[in-house]
């Protein structure tokens, strides 16, 4: 019963994990893609 118990909580666990990694990349690259407009808008940094 034990076996069981822990395989569904390492499974649930790892579920969690992957989607939460998921979900930063994912806001990461909308901030990154933010970023680049931003300074594509304003001519460049180093301008």
């Amino acid at each position: 019963m034990w076996n069981a118990v822990s395989h569904f909580l390492s499974f649930t666990l790892g579920t969690i994990a992957g989607v939460t990694l998921m979900c930063l990349l994912q806001t990461g690259r909308q901030a990154d893609e933010q970023f680049t407009k931003f300074f594509d808008k304003e001519g460049g940094s180093d301008e």
